[in-house]
């Protein structure tokens, strides 16, 4: 989308929305969120998220909006609130959806100078929060992994950093791994949706890759983009939330690894949850896949 961060392109649609529910805009101008896969602006302390156009817009809309309306309904969860919602163009066939928030104090993980000290305290912070979020009850509307129709595991990771010979043993890895309990995951937990204030966590923002599934599903981001393969983080993290580390933890996460790479890549233009893993670690004396799961997720 050539225009998603032309302010001046989507501000006459924000302002219907503004007038639509009687709402005015605050101080500080207009500004557009940055990075995100659909036209976002940010007016003063309300955020105006606009879906349509992609193919997807209507499973990420309708996922954003379920956990929205829950996290705001619900018990204490670190996110912007749910405003308002509504569609610009109704009785059309492009009716182009939107949801209205607050907006999220902080700043993004990637922008904030943080200290050892700091990320550890932040780590802990977010495993409290995931622990709160998949005790949540999902609501229908979030769908599971298998709702979002991508590309198999194997040719999704064929558009990953993952080297080929590793990606030859996929199929033979992931045979036989039992499912577990399926609970209500973030998705995207990575450095620009994990906003930071004073040192510790602020809130998570852009709920459009909700979805129901294996808890280890949300560790791919965690570890692969925010902590940076930091597995003291990684650790801290696990303890604050109480997760269950089997003996099988590594092969599970780097499995709903795989998974998520295959939904990212129906949910987005362009991914690759294996992007840093080059700088991470030499993988050229990575002979196997449980070696990868041990490098990356073994705590």
């Amino acid at each position: 989308m050539a225009r998603l961060d032309d302010v001046q392109y989507w501000w006459p649609h924000a302002a219907r929305v503004f007038d639509l529910h009687g709402m005015e805009v605050g101080e500080g101008g207009v500004e557009a969120g940055k990075g995100g896969t659909f036209p976002t602006l940010i007016c003063g302390d309300v955020v105006i998220k606009l879906f349509g156009h992609l193919p997807f817009w209507r499973r990420a809309y309708d996922a954003e909006l379920a956990a929205m309306s829950l996290i705001t309904d619900g018990p204490h969860v670190l996110a912007p609130k749910l405003l308002a919602h509504g569609e610009l163009f109704v009785d059309s066939t492009r009716p182009w959806p939107y949801l209205v928030t607050t907006r999220m104090p902080g700043s993004p993980w990637e922008e904030t100078a943080l200290s050892a000290e700091e990320k550890s305290a932040i780590a802990a912070d977010l495993g409290d929060q995931v622990r709160r979020i998949s005790a949540l009850v999902p609501p229908a509307d979030i769908a599971t992994p298998n709702g979002w129709r991508g590309p198999g595991l194997v040719e999704a990771a064929m558009r990953s950093a993952l080297p080929s010979r590793l990606i030859a043993q996929i199929d033979d890895y992931i045979a036989g791994m039992d499912q577990v309990d399926r609970v209500l995951v973030h998705g995207d937990l990575m450095f620009r949706h994990v906003f930071v204030e004073n040192g510790r966590l602020a809130g998570v923002i852009d709920w459009g890759d909700a979805l129901v599934a294996d808890p280890h599903y949300e560790l791919a981001q965690i570890q692969l983009n925010l902590f940076d393969g930091d597995k003291t983080l990684l650790r801290t993290f696990l303890d604050q939330s109480n997760w269950p580390v089997e003996r099988d933890f590594a092969r599970r996460a780097l499995t709903e690894a795989f998974r998520r790479q295959a939904v990212g890549l129906a949910q987005h233009r362009t991914m690759d949850v294996f992007h840093k893993l080059p700088r991470m670690l030499k993988l050229e004396d990575i002979a196997t896949l449980d070696d990868l799961a041990e490098a990356v997720f073994g705590v």
